[in-house]
């Protein structure tokens, strides 16, 4: 029951049986353990498989060849490396299987460059990489823009003969497009025998990344066409692609599309079109959709007031502002350099120097943006004395 909970996804549910089981006397034994680490590592418990760890040393369980592999996944894949490299060091012997749940986990937790020091390591000590090891590897590169280095992985991809596995060549796709060799991505997608939805996102992602914003709508076109049902990510890609080109008509439609898949209640779908209505200047639906958020972060905040602020709304924009205290909401440096522009604009200076005042205790009056933006402001608001104060504290 544990391992098949597990299996479906259901981490909390194993978590419950494992519990119930203990509570009931019954032992348990390795393969339990296994799928009570397995079932930690899924849903990021990471006190539970401390726990079990625990549980595990008592049974005299840690000795177990398979143990410690699940020991360093289970740490690695809840964000605690020094206890995966600490389980990793106890090892006899470390197998693949060992090595891709420590390069993984670096991954995981945002160390790309520390990953590929251990693929290095991990071939040194005669350790043959299979299709996962690749994967981590190819998103190690990704995450630090390592493009040579990627390149190379891609060379023993080829002599390994792993460029069949398809989770491996949509990693090269994704590799390449977020190096910005879009050449090479696209290289490696026309050649695969299928594109499923992974390699087609990376594609329109990579587009709209890297300033492509038209070859990644195309791309959304031809991939229709194919059959391929978009996702999630395939909808934030497109959206973002209108955004940039203001292109407003295409934004609507794929606005129907998000509505007719069902994702249009997944916060990033609703901070996405916010984003690409803002950009595209239609305010009124900008805020319709805004009004739809449960919650509403400071990203989307910042979204609404900048789109007022360029579209000559500084007014509303004020107005938002004051909305987003009210709901407790922090800003950020952008947000109140997007509420100096908003008061710039109407000339409303004494909102702008409460807004000054938000600065200096926020620390954020070193911030370049921010001085920039009340330098401007004061001189707008025709307060030249305070503007030239601000631009004398300004940091050389």
């Amino acid at each position: 029951m544990i391992l098949g909970h597990v299996k479906c996804e259901q981490g909390s549910k194993a978590l419950e049986l494992f519990q119930q089981m203990q509570q009931e006397g019954v032992q348990s034994d390795p393969v339990t353990f296994v799928g009570v680490l397995n079932a930690c590592a899924s849903i990021v418990a990471l006190e539970e498989g401390r726990h079990a760890h625990e549980q595990i040393i008592q049974s005299g369980y840690e000795s177990v060849a398979f143990m410690g592999n699940s020991l360093i996944a289970m740490y690695a894949k809840c964000g605690s490396i020094e206890d995966a490299k600490r389980m990793f060091n106890k090892l006899p012997s470390c197998d693949v299987l060992s090595w891709n749940a420590m390069l993984l986990g670096h991954v995981n937790c945002g160390q790309g460059q520390k990953a590929l020091e251990l693929f290095q390591q991990m071939q040194q000590e005669g350790v043959s990489p299979d299709p996962v090891t690749f994967v981590g590897v190819l998103n190690a590169c990704a995450s630090v823009f390592a493009l040579e280095e990627g390149k190379r992985v891609h060379e023993q991809i080829i002599q390994s003969r792993c460029e069949s596995d398809v989770f491996v060549r949509n990693n090269l796709v994704d590799m390449y497009a977020k190096c910005g060799s879009m050449v090479d991505a696209s290289r490696v997608f026309n050649n695969l025998p299928s594109q499923d939805v992974v390699s087609w996102n990376a594609m329109i992602l990579g587009h709209v990344k890297f300033g492509q914003a038209q070859k990644a709508l195309q791309l959304f076109q031809q991939m229709q066409q194919e059959g391929v049902q978009s996702d999630l990510v395939t909808f934030v890609g497109v959206l973002n692609a209108c955004a940039r080109l203001q292109a407003l008509e295409e934004g609507k439609c794929a606005h129907q599309q998000i509505i007719q898949s069902g994702c249009e209640s997944h916060p990033f779908a609703i901070s996405s079109l916010v984003d690409m209505y803002a950009k595209c200047g239609s305010m009124e639906d900008a805020q319709r959709v805004f009004n739809k958020l449960p919650s509403h972060d400071v990203v989307t905040w910042n979204v609404m007031i900048f789109g007022h602020v360029k579209y000559g709304q500084g007014q509303k924009a004020l107005e938002l502002f004051r909305q987003m205290q009210e709901e407790c909401v922090q800003p950020a440096p952008m947000t109140l350099v997007g509420v100096l522009n908003a008061c710039a604009s109407v000339v409303a200076l004494e909102e702008g120097r409460r807004a000054h005042d938000q600065v200096i205790k926020s620390g954020w009056d070193s911030n370049v943006f921010v001085g920039n933006s009340l330098i401007d402001m004061y001189a707008k608001c025709r307060s030249l004395e305070d503007s030239l104060k601000v631009f004398n504290k300004m940091p050389s």
